[in-house]
């Protein structure tokens, strides 16, 4: 772990004044503010009171920056958010008359992955320095402490993050709500997603999101490791873009410009015998992979937790500075990429000749062998769950193995014209509206052929994940004439976030099905819009249908 003065003086420090601890020099030649890894040497890491102090102090000394709040936690906290920008941008319609591009930088999700937060705010002292002339194309938005709760919450890294190397105290993983908040974009559930839904994403619209987390997997030879969206059914547009084009760039600029090895994200199961670099899972209910199917641009960071403090801070820094020039000096062709994206995404569920088939399931693909650093792990002797305990050696061995680094679709289903919801359903709709999508509500019964689900298999999860009993549905469309009443709401497909609405509601994926925002219906006369009830040993029609077309009936878009 990082050395540094004991927390006595640590706390001392974090007393002091700013104004006089030295640093690079702003803008008017004042000292700039350091943060607290700077101050201590390493040794602690900031509380959202620190990280707000250090703005406060980089605004008052004419940094290009507002500080404002994105909402408040699970337990009343604020949500720091930072808007960079030269000349000032005020508000989303200000950013998109100025022609720039928006790029969105996440840090903390997890509170105890701490390096994000440490290196955003230096890099926001660089952009009132020598790295201004980035916000000439950029609007750089900032939410350095994203789970303040989590992050204040400081106790022993040891007992924390056990396989982090530094600081000595750190924060915990959840919210105040004990909720994972990177398993939360779909469902909605905690106040910090809802903030970051209704404030960023909503009234944003950043072109570019890059997630800050800190990986304790693997024991490997990168100092970083990142990602792109993993979701298949994501435009396909912005995510070659960011796969194929940015996060190569990216990674040459690191280990040419920096010398530091990065590689993507992976890890393998016994890294004694390794048979593949594999990923994590495609869902989108993880932020990046979110973005992605919200046909946007985003980026997972994982810094490596068994590098000290002080290097993964850099290395984290450096790895969002390389982003932000690889996307200012691209920021015409981003553009246009998610421009198309919205364009063809309200098309293919306008035309239903040319609708896609998209996952429900997905499984891994491989983009080939390449060569990848392994840490030689040894036997301690002992052994957990029946398998040996290994530990590092400190010596680097390369292995080639196949690249798991993307997913394919195991299962699909054709996108449909839209969803009908039962009018009972106020609350969902009024979650997809967070989600910005665009919802309706019949003024007058409609009547059309329409396909049902009709479920086979409901089975919920022994195990609560999340305080929740995942449903996985297993069954079959059928399609049937169907009257849809006064009330009822209507999804279309047509709009851009129409991938995302298929996402959230067909039955057999990952989205508020499994989260089990419709179980209340399954068994209920009320839930089902034909009448059928699931029960014990019947079949159960589940009760959000699929348009073939478009109702044509008037309608009245929720607001």
């Amino acid at each position: 772990m990082s050395g540094g003065p004991r927390l006595g003086a640590v706390a001392a420090l974090a007393a002091a004044p700013l104004s006089w601890l030295a640093g690079p020099l702003g803008a008017q030649g004042a000292p700039s503010p350091a943060t607290v890894p700077e101050r201590t040497a390493y040794a602690a890491t900031s509380t959202t009171a620190d990280v707000a102090a250090f703005l406060d102090s980089l605004q008052a000394q004419g940094a290009p920056i507002q500080l404002r709040t994105m909402g408040r936690s699970a337990l009343g906290k604020p949500i720091l958010f930072v808007v960079a920008s030269e000349p000032t941008v005020a508000s989303p319609a200000e950013a998109a008359a100025s022609g720039k591009l928006v790029v969105y930088l996440q840090a903390n999700i997890h509170g105890g992955e701490v390096e994000g937060k440490e290196a955003v705010q230096q890099l926001l002292r660089e952009l009132a320095g020598r790295r201004r002339a980035l916000l000439e194309r950029l609007v750089v938005l900032v939410a350095p402490v994203y789970n303040p709760d989590g992050n204040d919450a400081l106790g022993p890294g040891a007992l924390h993050r056990p396989e982090q190397q530094g600081p000595d105290s750190v924060g915990v993983r959840p919210d105040g709500l004990n909720l994972d908040l990177n398993r939360d974009y779909l469902k909605a559930e905690a106040p910090e997603t809802r903030a970051s839904l209704a404030r960023v994403y909503d009234r944003w619209d950043p072109a570019l999101m890059v997630d800050l987390h800190t990986t304790d997997g693997t024991h490997h030879g990168y100092l970083l490791t990142y990602s792109p969206p993993l979701q298949p059914d994501a435009p396909p547009g912005p995510l070659g873009f960011v796969r194929d084009s940015l996060l190569p760039a990216v990674r040459r600029a690191m280990e040419r410009d920096h010398g530091e090895p990065i590689f993507v994200y992976g890890n393998v199961r016994d890294p004694r015998h390794p048979e593949a670099w594999t990923t994590y899972a495609p869902l989108a209910w993880y932020g990046t992979n979110y973005v992605g199917l919200r046909g946007r641009m985003a980026i997972l960071s994982e810094a490596y937790s068994h590098a000290d403090f002080r290097t993964r801070v850099r290395v984290s820094h450096d790895f969002l500075v390389e982003i932000l020039r690889y996307a200012a000096e691209h920021a015409g062709e981003i553009r246009r990429l998610e421009r198309e994206a919205d364009r063809q995404t309200t098309l293919e569920g306008a035309g239903a000749r040319s609708r896609p088939e998209l996952g429900v399931r997905f499984e891994p693909v491989s983009r080939g062998e390449e060569p990848v650093r392994l840490e030689v792990m040894r036997p301690t002797g002992d052994s957990a769950r029946g398998r040996p305990v290994l530990e590092p050696t400190g010596s680097l061995r390369t292995v080639r193995l196949p690249i798991l680094d993307r997913f394919g679709s195991a299962r699909t289903r054709r996108l449909p014209a839209g969803y009908f919801l039962p009018a009972s359903e106020g609350a969902t709709a009024r979650l997809l509206r967070l989600h910005g999508l665009a919802v309706s509500e019949l003024r007058a019964p409609w009547t059309d052929t329409v396909e049902v689900f009709v479920a086979d298999s409901l089975r919920w999860a022994d195990r609560r994940f999340q305080g929740h009993a995942l449903l996985d549905v297993e069954g079959r469309y059928e399609r049937r004439l169907r009257t849809l009443p006064a009330g009822a709401y209507y999804v279309s497909t047509a709009q851009p976030l129409g991938r995302l609405a298929f996402a959230l509601l067909e039955p057999e994926g990952y989205g508020l099905f499994r989260w089990n925002a419709f179980d209340r219906l399954l068994g209920t006369e009320e839930g089902a819009l034909s009448g059928l009830v699931y029960g014990s040993g019947r079949v159960a029609e589940l009760p959000v249908v699929r348009a073939l077309e478009a109702p044509r009936v008037a309608r009245r878009s929720l607001r």
